[in-house]
């Protein structure tokens, strides 16, 4: 009987542990990190890409 419970509490450790998984995979950002996208303000910021095409009015 004992060992039908340790089993059980294994599945469901199992089951939550790959929950946790995929919704972290899942809410990971698609686009630029913050650490890169601060990386680009602060060289917008300094005019180092001052003559990038997409930086022109």
């Amino acid at each position: 009987m004992i060992g039908f419970w340790i089993a059980i509490v294994v599945v469901v450790l199992a089951i939550v542990g790959v929950s946790v998984v995929v919704g972290k995979s899942l809410s990971k950002p698609k686009g630029l990190s913050s650490d890169r996208q601060s990386q680009i303000t602060a060289l917008k910021a300094s005019g180092a890409l001052k003559y990038r095409k997409s930086n022109r009015d």
